[in-house]
């Protein structure tokens, strides 16, 4: 239980000062205990940071998993697994990744385990008629990683992670041509710019 709280207190002075910037002194104060029970839980502030995110880990593998099992209609699992997206901070990703590669390591390995489950999840979907049977799976799922590994790496203020993945859902629904488009009207009698 300790362990516990002590792990929670450390994800809230991360999100106030950061993973460098917060002190094993933040979370005695935030709990009203000696460092000395601190260090009966962890060998110290590395040790804290990997659990919070062996922690974040495990809550984010849960909530895919969730969804995947949940009493739903295939369309709102993956609005859900698209709208849901990683929850994260996008300064705290970059300082994690910068300053803590082992920690970071285990953020992408967690990417692997979503992407394969969201590709088995697509599977199920060209089965169940909702995705076309001529999209490249392989390919989709390279198009969504990517995304996902943006949320990551965009280092820009005007846009957030929520904003992003509401984007990146409006394209992957419905596309970017509309349907008043020369290109639908004339997809069977195209012969392109060459003539």
């Amino acid at each position: 239980m300790m362990r516990e709280r002590i792990i929670q207190s450390a994800v809230e002075q991360i999100h106030k000062y950061g993973f460098r910037r917060f002190t094993i002194g933040d979370i005695t104060s935030d709990l009203s205990i000696s460092s000395k029970t601190i260090y009966k839980y962890f060998a110290g502030k590395d040790d804290i940071i990997s659990a919070v995110c062996t922690s974040f880990i495990e809550a984010e593998k849960e909530k895919i998993l969730k969804i995947l099992t949940a009493e739903c209609t295939w369309l709102d699992k993956m609005t859900a697994i698209i709208s849901e997206g990683p929850s994260n901070n996008d300064q705290l990703a970059f300082e994690l990744k910068k300053h803590f590669p082992d920690e970071w390591k285990k953020v992408m390995d967690m990417q692997k385990f979503l992407s394969q489950h969201r590709k088995q999840f697509m599977e199920q979907g060209v089965v169940s008629g909702n995705i076309r049977p001529d999209i490249d799976l392989d390919m989709l799922e390279i198009i969504m990683q990517t995304c996902v590994d943006a949320l990551f790496n965009i280092d820009t203020s005007d846009l957030n992670t929520d904003q992003i993945l509401k984007e990146f859902w409006k394209v992957f629904m419905y596309g970017t041509i509309s349907p008043e488009s020369e290109i639908r009207k004339n997809k069977n009698n195209q012969k392109g710019c060459g003539g």
